[in-house]
């Protein structure tokens, strides 16, 4: 009888997992993945995964165990000043008036000219709107804890999904719209409608 392979974590291979995410310093549970809720990326492919990250779970198969703790350089990067925007009143108008949402701390989407989803945190309101786009856990050392929960070979449409972004939107740029489809830098090869 021959014995089944274990599917391990390569290239074009559909791979969940769970995970908790700890602030290195202090020990602070940052995010836990929901239960029953595992996260999801085809490895090679999907853009939007953590580089350090991706690089711990290569060769792993389900049931594995991961342990992992990164610099801001191979997680969420460093804070930078170049992410702090005063934007104008008017794009945050409705009827007339200032959203009520838009508040000190308050944490809004917002899309980029290219099309990119980004979260920002309201810092002032004021004349002008000012900002922080800076990823929430940027400039931070973090410990990644968690498990491999499947990896298979990913489907074609996994690949390169159709009408949407998900896996990182088979490589034009994994920028998604509002709409759910491909940002504006996405070329006529990428497959999002």
């Amino acid at each position: 009888m021959s014995e089944k392979k274990k599917e391990v974590v390569e290239p074009g291979k559909f791979v969940a997992y769970s995970y908790k995410l700890y602030n290195d310093a202090d020990g602070e549970l940052l995010f836990e993945t929901p239960k029953n809720a595992s996260d999801y990326m085809i490895f090679g492919v999907s853009h939007e995964i953590v580089p350090g990250l991706q690089a711990a779970l290569e060769g792993l198969s389900k049931g594995d165990r991961f342990e992992v703790t990164l610099p801001p350089e191979a997680a969420f990067g460093q804070r930078s000043p170049e992410y702090l925007l005063e934007l104008d009143k008017e794009i945050f108008m409705r009827d007339g008036k200032l959203a009520d949402e838009v508040t000190v701390g308050a944490k809004l989407p917002m899309m980029t000219a290219e099309g990119y989803r980004v979260e920002g945190t309201v810092l002032e309101v004021g004349d002008k709107i000012k900002m922080d786009f800076n990823h929430p856990f940027a400039g931070l050392t973090v410990t990644y804890k968690g498990e491999v929960d499947e990896v298979r070979d990913a489907t074609p449409e996994e690949l390169h999904p159709v009408g949407g972004c998900g896996g990182g939107c088979g490589g034009c740029g994994g920028g998604c719209g509002s709409d759910g489809n491909c940002g504006d830098s996405c070329g006529s090869d990428c497959g999002c409608n």
